[in-house]
C-alpha cells in the first residue's frame, strides 16, 4: 500500500515538474478566441471585397447618369439609365447581399451633379458563430463635368435656307433648320452647364454670320472708320444735281374784258337763178398788245407768264346755210357779229423745271462720322427732289461690317499656310491703326450697282425689296460677346438678354460666306487680340481651354453681286479680280478659309464643324477646317443635330466623378 502511494507521488511530482503538458491546456484556451479573429478577418475581407464590387457599380450609375442628362436637373430617364448601370455592375443578391434599392438624383444646390448613394447588408460567415449575423455596407458617389476654364464660341451660319428648307422633328411636324438650331442650342447649354468662376468658369459666345456679320457694336468706337470725326470710306452710291430743264407750256383762253358785241342777220338776192350774191365784207380790225414776266419759286423752278390783250372793232359776216333757189332768183342766208370796243386777254405760261440728274459712281469720300455713332444720319443717296425708289431721308447704322483691307491677289492656289501680310481682313489680332486696319460701316441703304465700272446716270437700289428676299444684302442678328449664363434664363452682366431670349432671336436671310464667319469667331474668342483684355485669363487663374463650335447648312456660296463684307464685289473687286465668276470667287474663299483654319489651330484653338442637312454637303474645306477627324459630323435630322451638340459639350466638358 505504501508503494502504491510513492509511486502515485512520485507521477504526480513528475508532472508537476513537466512543462510539455502546459501547451495543450494554453492552446485549447486559445481556440475560441482565435477562431474569432480568423473568422474576423475572413468577413471583413470579403465585406471588403462587396464593397469595392458596389463602390464600382455607384461609379458607372453616376457617370452613366450624368452622360444621359440633358436638362440641368436629372429626369426619370436618366435615373433609370444610372439604374441599369448600377444593377449591371452589382446585381441584386450578388454576395448574398440583402435587396435594395439605390438613391440616384441631381445634387441639392448643384444641380447638373448626378449623386448616387446606395446600402444594404451581407451575412456573415465565421462570425455567425459568435452572434454577428450581417455587416452593414454602404457607399456614394457624385459625378459632373469637370470644365476647366472653358470659352466656347458658337459660329452659326444663319443663311436664308435655315429657313426656306424644313425637315421632320421626328414626330410629323415640319420645322425649320433654324428652329432645330435653336434647340440644340438650348440642349449644349444644358449639357454643359453653367460653369463657376471657383471651380471652373464657362462662357459661351454666339457669331452668327451670312455674307457679313454684326459685330460694329462690340468694338470700341476708334476700330471703326467714322469714330474718329471727319473719317471717310469708299461707297458705290449715287449724287445728284440739276442739268437742264424740263420744260412745260399752257396756253390760256381769251376771256373779255370790256366793251360790247351785237348779233344779227340778213339774206342777199341774186340777180338770176344761176348765182348768189356774196355776203358784206368784213369791217372788223384788231389792235393787240403783250407782256410777260418771269418767277423762279425756292425749288427753282422758272415760270413765264404772258399776257396777250387784243381791242376788236367792226362787224365779221358768216354764211348761214347754202345758197338757195327761190322763184327765178337765188338767196344767201348770213349772220354777223358787231364788235364795239371789245377788250379780251389770254394767259399764256411756261414752266421751266430743272432736272434731277443722279450720277452713279465709287465715292471715295463719303463721311461715315455721324453714321458710325448708331445715330440717325443724313442718307446722302436721298433727294427730295426725285425719291421714286421711296429711300428714307436719314438712316441708323445696325452695326454690320465692311471688311477691313486685303490682298485681292489671293487665288484658289495661294498657299494655304501663311496670311499675306497685307490681308488684314484675315489676320486674328491685328489691332486696327489705320485706315487699312479699320473696319468699315456696312451702309446698304446708299449702296447702288451700275453697269459700266466707270460714272453712269442709270443704277439699281442694291438695298431693294428683292435684293434681300434673295440674300444678295443681308445684316444678320447681333454677335455677341464671351459671357457666363447662371441659366438659360439669366441675364448676365452686360448684356441685355438671356441665353434662350438671344438664341430664340436668331433670324436667316442671305448667303453663305463661311470665311466670315470663322474669322470673327476666333477674333472673339482669341487671347490676344482686339478682346485680349477680355479672354487672356480667369478670375481663377487656371488655363482656358477654347473652341468654336461651326455649324453650316450648306456650302461655301459667293457671288459677284452680294453686297457683303467685301463691298459690292461687282464693282469693288476686293476679294476677286474683275470679271471673276461666282465659282472663281467661291473657289478663292474656300482657299481664304483654310488660311483662316489653320491660323486658329495654330492658337490652339479647338475647331468642331457641324454640317446639318438632307444630303452631305460638307466639303474638303470644311473637314479640314476642323481640328481632326473626329472634331467633324454630319447631322441630317433635327434629332442628330441636337445629339451632335450635345456630344459636342460632353466632349468639351470632360465627364469624371468628383468624390
Amino acid at each position: 500500500m505504501g508503494d502504491r502511494i510513492k509511486r502515485a507521488l512520485f507521477i504526480l511530482m513528475r508532472l508537476y515538474h513537466n512543462q510539455a503538458g502546459n501547451t495543450l491546456a494554453i492552446v485549447a484556451a486559445a481556440v475560441v478566441p482565435l477562431a474569432g479573429l480568423i473568422g474576423g478577418g475572413v468577413d471583413m475581407s470579403r465585406a471588403y471585397m462587396v464593397r469595392a464590387r458596389m463602390q464600382q457599380a455607384c461609379d458607372a450609375a453616376a457617370l452613366a447618369g450624368r452622360r444621359a442628362m440633358t436638362a440641368s436637373t436629372m429626369t426619370d430617364a436618366n435615373k433609370a439609365e444610372a439604374k441599369r448601370f448600377f444593377d449591371f455592375n452589382f446585381p441584386q443578391g450578388t454576395f448574398g447581399a440583402a435587396s435594395f434599392v439605390p438613391t440616384i438624383q441631381s445634387k441639392p444646390g448643384e444641380a447638373t451633379t448626378v449623386q448616387v448613394a446606395a446600402a444594404t447588408t451581407i451575412p456573415t460567415t465565421v462570425m455567425r458563430i459568435f452572434g454577428k449575423q450581417t455587416m452593414q455596407l454602404a457607399v456614394n458617389c457624385e459625378s459632373r463635368f469637370d470644365i476647366g476654364n472653358t470659352d466656347v464660341m458658337l459660329v452659326l451660319d444663319t443663311t436664308g435656307s435655315m429657313v426656306q428648307n424644313k425637315l421632320s422633328d421626328g414626330s410629323g411636324k415640319m420645322i425649320t433648320r433654324l428652329a432645330a438650331l435653336q434647340q440644340a442650342l438650348k440642349d449644349f447649354y444644358d449639357t454643359l452647364g453653367p460653369g463657376s468662376d471657383t471651380t471652373g468658369r464657362i462662357r459661351y459666345g454666339f457669331l452668327p454670320y451670312s455674307s457679313t456679320v454684326n459685330v460694329g457694336k462690340l468694338l470700341p468706337s476708334n476700330y471703326i472708320l467714322g469714330g474718329t470725326t471727319g473719317e471717310t470710306w469708299s461707297y458705290q452710291t449715287r449724287r445728284g444735281a440739276y442739268s437742264g430743264y424740263d420744260t412745260s407750256s399752257t396756253s390760256g383762253s381769251w376771256t373779255k374784258q370790256s366793251g360790247s358785241t351785237s348779233n344779227g342777220s340778213g339774206t342777199t338776192t341774186g340777180s338770176s337763178s344761176n348765182s348768189c350774191n356774196a355776203i358784206p365784207s368784213d369791217t372788223v380790225t384788231q389792235n393787240s398788245s403783250t407782256s410777260t414776266s418771269t418767277a423762279t419759286d425756292a425749288n427753282g423752278v422758272i415760270t413765264t407768264t404772258t399776257v396777250t390783250t387784243r381791242t376788236t372793232n367792226g362787224t365779221n359776216y358768216s354764211t348761214s346755210g347754202n345758197c338757195y333757189k327761190s322763184g327765178n332768183k337765188r338767196y344767201q342766208d348770213y349772220t354777223f357779229i358787231t364788235y364795239n370796243s371789245y377788250v379780251e386777254t389770254k394767259t399764256d405760261k411756261s414752266v421751266q423745271t430743272p432736272k434731277w440728274v443722279w450720277t452713279y459712281a465709287k465715292y471715295d469720300d463719303v463721311d461715315v462720322t455721324g453714321f458710325a455713332s448708331g445715330n440717325a444720319t443724313a442718307n446722302p443717296a436721298y433727294s427730295a427732289n426725285d425719291n421714286s425708289l421711296g429711300l428714307s431721308p436719314t438712316s441708323t447704322w445696325s452695326g454690320c461690317i465692311e471688311e477691313r483691307s486685303t490682298d485681292s491677289g489671293i487665288t484658289k492656289d495661294t498657299p494655304a499656310n501663311s496670311i499675306p501680310n497685307t490681308a488684314y481682313d484675315l489676320q486674328i489680332d491685328t489691332i486696327p491703326s489705320s485706315k487699312d486696319t479699320k473696319w468699315r460701316p456696312y451702309w446698304p441703304d446708299i449702296a447702288f450697282s451700275r453697269n459700266s465700272t466707270s460714272s453712269s446716270t442709270s443704277g439699281s437700289w442694291l438695298n431693294s425689296a428683292s435684293n434681300i428676299s434673295n440674300g444678295f444684302v443681308a445684316c444678320p442678328t447681333a454677335a455677341r460677346k464671351l459671357a457666363s449664363y447662371a441659366s438659360r434664363s439669366a441675364v448676365p452682366a452686360g448684356q441685355p438678354s438671356s441665353y434662350d431670349a438671344y438664341v430664340d432671336s436668331l433670324t436667316a436671310v442671305g448667303g453663305t460666306y463661311h470665311t466670315i464667319g470663322m474669322v470673327w469667331g476666333a477674333r472673339l474668342l482669341s487671347p490676344d487680340g482686339i478682346f485680349g483684355s477680355e479672354n487672356a485669363s480667369a478670375p481663377n487663374g487656371f488655363n482656358i481651354s477654347r473652341h468654336i463650335v461651326f455649324m453650316t447648312d450648306g456650302e461655301m456660296s459667293a457671288y459677284s453681286n452680294v453686297y457683303g463684307a467685301w463691298g459690292y464685289q461687282a464693282l469693288d473687286q476686293r476679294d476677286g479680280p474683275s470679271g471673276a465668276s461666282n465659282s472663281d470667287l467661291t473657289a478663292i474663299h474656300n482657299r481664304r478659309l483654310e488660311m483662316i483654319c489653320n491660323a486658329i489651330k495654330g492658337k490652339n484653338i479647338t475647331i468642331w464643324v457641324i454640317g446639318f442637312n438632307d444630303s452631305n454637303i460638307m466639303s474638303s474645306q470644311l473637314q479640314n477646317c476642323a481640328t481632326s477627324a473626329n472634331h467633324w459630323s454630319m447631322a441630317y435630322t433635327p434629332a442628330d443635330l441636337q445629339t451632335t451638340f450635345r456630344n459636342i459639350a460632353k466632349n468639351i466638358g470632360g465627364l469624371r466623378l468628383s468624390n
